[in-house]
């Protein structure tokens, strides 16, 4: 989608970021443009509080002790993500929501925000990753992206990876002390990218300088992994996830949008 904004009276600086679908963002150094106002946005990011504890789809109960991502550029928009267009379920039915990513529709509209530089951060301990450029306007989706090799506090636990994740999973008398190690090679998709389009923003009517907060999702990432065929530890040791089910399933969940929701509060 194109669009076209042109500056005010006061001098303004375009810089053009291309993104997915090669949406335009325009940042100007002072003064408006027709779509809006510059705003500075501090991002944050975290797992979502629930997601450290929980029991996923096969019945696994996990614990997520260590989880590290390597993070590259994320761009705010005003198009709504997928997950907020599929059909609501008539009275006295419910709709299972894809354990997958969305079909392909996602339109991102305008951009509204970004910050390009690359990061890392421990989740369960959250972390900033500095500050973005915004205009002012309605978000309602973002895209997120990993980076390798890691940049940041995370670079030397995180290694060539950009996602290392370790824990604990039980299931009646069985326990399964598990580590997976993730590269952007695995993480790229169908483009040859290493990013997720149309992650839910929850909407709003962004007019000042605030701060935007990623929650990860971890229970999104493992619902659909049967831990069954990970070896039990045999000296207390997380066992390393290789090729196998259990992993193929848990990467396919660090691909789903909805284990990136974003957010934004003012200032």
């Amino acid at each position: 989608m194109k669009s076209v904004i042109r500056a005010t009276a006061a001098a303004c600086v375009f810089a053009l970021a291309l993104v997915a679908g090669g949406t335009p963002l325009v940042a100007c150094s002072d003064g408006d443009t027709t779509t809006g106002r510059r705003v500075t946005l501090e991002v944050n990011v975290q797992a979502d509080p629930a997601s450290k504890q929980f029991t996923n789809a096969q019945g696994w109960n996990v614990s997520v002790t260590k989880a590290a991502i390597a993070t590259g550029a994320f761009y705010f928009f005003d198009g709504e993500t997928i997950f907020s267009l599929a059909p609501r379920a008539p009275a006295g039915f419910s709709f299972v929501k894809s354990a997958f990513a969305h079909p392909g529709h996602y339109v991102p509209g305008t951009a509204r925000g970004e910050i390009l530089t690359p990061s890392s951060v421990d989740l369960l301990a959250g972390g900033s990753l500095g500050r973005g450029n915004g205009i002012t306007g309605p978000v309602r989706s973002a895209t997120f992206s990993f980076d390798a090799p890691a940049k940041g506090p995370m670079a030397n636990e995180l290694g060539p990876n950009v996602i290392v994740v370790e824990g604990t999973a039980t299931k009646g008398a069985e326990t399964r002390a598990f580590r997976a190690e993730i590269t952007s090679e695995e993480e790229k998709d169908t483009k040859g990218v290493t990013q997720i389009e149309g992650c839910p923003f929850t909407e709003v009517d962004m007019q000042a300088d605030g701060v935007v907060t990623l929650n990860v999702k971890l229970a999104q990432w493992f619902d659909q992994v049967d831990f069954e065929s990970v070896p039990a530890s045999t000296d207390g040791k997380p066992v390393l996830m290789t090729e196998g089910l259990p992993r193929n399933q848990l990467l396919r969940g660090t691909r789903v949008g909805l284990a990136y929701q974003f957010s934004y509060a003012p200032r």
